[in-house]
């Protein structure tokens, strides 16, 4: 019998623990993350500060998904609002890399994102 070897975690996704969409929207990534590729932290927790504080002081304070890339080395790729739920598509993989692929597509991704999150508490 040969085990499967995961990739240890090397996206980090900030979310707003205070959002029961969000919440769902982590548990849908958990089910769907056979690779363990992403590890999730609340965008309000110390340890997102921690990481935010010196290189990303804009990002800080901000109520929005963020994606951190690479986030063990030293140059990791910041994806934000709706360019960073597509990327995270694609690197599920699978039949959610098609739509994950407008994440390098310069579209109004974020307006969508944006409408959608002044609505999430309600949904």
């Amino acid at each position: 019998m040969k085990l499967k070897k995961f990739k240890k975690p090397q996206a980090l996704i900030l979310f707003d623990d205070r959002c029961s969409f969000c919440w769902r929207s982590v548990n849908r990534i958990l089910s769907w993350d056979k690779r363990k590729v992403f590890r999730f932290v609340p965008i309000r927790d110390e340890a997102s500060k921690r990481f935010l504080k010196d290189r990303y002081k804009e990002l800080k304070n901000s109520n929005t998904l963020i994606l951190i890339e690479n986030c063990s080395s030293p140059n990791p790729k910041i994806w934000i609002k709706g360019r960073a739920v597509m990327r995270i598509l694609w690197l599920l993989g699978g039949v959610r890399k098609l739509p994950g692929a407008l994440c390098f597509v310069p579209l109004g991704l974020d307006a969508i994102y944006s409408f959608i999150a002044n609505r999430r508490h309600r949904l």
